[in-house]
């Protein structure tokens, strides 16, 4: 159960999903809950702080505001929630109806909340007099996937971290640990920390090892991949084709896709040859790679990767 999680450092870490990625609020809402969102072409952190005439002050875990242009058209209101809070269901219709006044736009109030009841118990809609009910967008665990596909995984970032915090614990909770340890690589380091930390704080101790294996099997593959590229680099030069052979290099870099297969497979415990290793380097079609991927993910060999 997710109660067991250390719930202040893992409700700030949650937080920062959308502090740092505010369109991570639409993705929610449009494509996890099937909300209609307006179309829009930015979406901004504002201020989640309420003006009260009175105490105590009022302040949300986040605020998104969704823009089409310079106009705002929807605002978010985000809450993360980790245990039963009976406050709350008086606060949140605050929370929308000043936020929609501030933001000068119709607001809604999502809920993150990654235990089965707290979920149930935060999607009740919330009536505030006759006529007037507001109903909370609700992400439970039910409504994160327990998989993400390792093709997409690195345009889902903050999708795959909340899945590993939420089903890591689970039977087969390494694929989500692994999907995300795989996406939060091509991050900046402080943010890389900050989303591991906030899976590893989430996991039992049972997991926890299962995650400290996956990475320093990970940090092991890296640096003989990195040595391996660079010998590619050095022969290439010898025969008179470095140009060729760095310009492969750099492009499979670039697009991430031979260094996330490779991460994949050391995730999975799976050993690449030289060979192996050579075939992946070498390939520079971005739609082959990201089928290798694919495979990676449930093969039981890293033959069986190639097809």
């Amino acid at each position: 159960m997710f109660r067991s999680v250390m719930p202040s450092a893992v409700h700030e870490a949650i937080c920062d999903l959308f502090r740092d990625r505010p369109a991570f609020a639409a993705d929610l809402l449009a494509d996890v809950l099937g909300a209609s969102v307006p179309p829009h072409t930015e979406a901004r952190v504002a201020d989640g702080s309420f003006p009260q005439n009175s105490a105590p002050a009022l302040s949300a875990d986040a605020v998104v505001e969704l823009f089409s242009g310079d106009t705002p058209v929807l605002a978010v209101v985000v809450e993360v929630q980790l245990a039963l809070d009976p406050d709350k269901p008086a606060v949140w219709p605050v929370y929308v109806t000043t936020q929609s006044r501030l933001s000068k736009c119709p607001a809604v109030i999502l809920v993150v909340a990654l235990d089965s009841a707290v979920a149930a118990w935060a999607s009740a809609p919330i009536d505030v007099g006759p006529g007037s009910v507001v109903t909370p967008w609700v992400v439970g665990p039910s409504a994160v996937p327990r998989r993400i596909d390792p093709a997409v995984v690195r345009d889902h970032v903050e999708l795959a971290v909340l899945a590993a915090i939420a089903h890591g614990n689970d039977h087969g909770g390494e694929t989500a640990i692994a999907a995300a340890l795989a996406a939060i690589r091509v991050l900046a380091d402080d943010r890389a920390r900050c989303y591991g930390s906030a899976i590893y704080r989430a996991l039992n101790a049972a997991m926890r090892r299962t995650m400290e294996e996956m990475m320093q099997r990970s940090h092991a593959m890296k640096e003989a991949e990195d040595e391996f590229v660079q010998r590619l680099i050095t022969i290439g030069q010898e025969k008179g084709v470095a140009q060729g052979v760095a310009q492969g290099v750099a492009q499979g870099v670039a697009q991430g896709e031979a260094r996330a297969l490779i991460q994949v497979l050391a995730a999975r415990g799976l050993v690449p040859t030289d060979d192996h290793r050579a075939r992946i380097v070498a390939c520079v079609d971005a739609a082959v790679l990201d089928r290798w991927i694919v495979r990676a993910a449930t093969a039981a060999t890293v033959d069986e990767v190639f097809g």
